[in-house]
């Protein structure tokens, strides 16, 4: 019986396009993970609230503290550098296709040094070394290129890594 009524209730604050249906809609897009505004701000719009609603749902998600990108881009920026080994211009995408503007993404970016980027590199080297073993060195030497080329790596930082693969074998 109780939960009738409370699918009442929620029908009732669901009339098309009400503030609280963009709140509840924001607040069960931040269950699955954090976003940033713009994120946010092209979800609530592809679902189709009006400006007005949007603006009162990103305020107070930000008032809340539920929508930070200072934070999310310092997250971001963690994961980027620990899982998946993404190189300087990487982690800029990265934090670019997450909503992260670019100024937050310069700032974020100034705690990554050149040695995080050459550690997170020969990780990524002795990982694929595992998988690229049975091939001939010319052909190793090219992938791993690619594949740190793909990840954003620097030229002088994949030179290091694919000549650190001489000292290895």
């Amino acid at each position: 019986m109780k939960r009738k009524k409370l699918s009442r209730k929620k029908m009732s604050l669901k009339s098309k396009g009400s503030k609280a249906e963009s709140i509840r809609y924001a607040l069960k897009l931040l269950r699955y993970r954090h976003r940033s505004r713009k994120e946010m701000l092209d979800r609530l719009t592809l679902k189709g609230f009006n400006n007005g609603q949007i603006s009162n749902t990103l305020k107070f998600l930000e008032n809340s503290g539920l929508v930070n990108d200072k934070a999310l881009s310092k997250e971001l920026l963690r994961n980027a550098v620990e899982r998946k080994l993404l190189g300087r211009k990487g982690i800029q995408m990265f934090l670019y296709k997450r909503g992260i503007n670019r100024t937050l993404t310069d700032e974020t970016l100034l705690g990554h040094t050149e040695e995080m980027e050459k550690e997170a590199a020969l990780k990524l080297v002795d990982k694929k070394l595992k998988v690229l073993k049975k091939y001939p060195e010319n052909i190793l030497k090219r992938r791993l290129w690619g594949m740190l080329r793909r990840r954003g790596f620097s030229a002088d930082i994949i030179n290091m890594a694919v000549k650190s693969i001489k000292l290895k074998k």
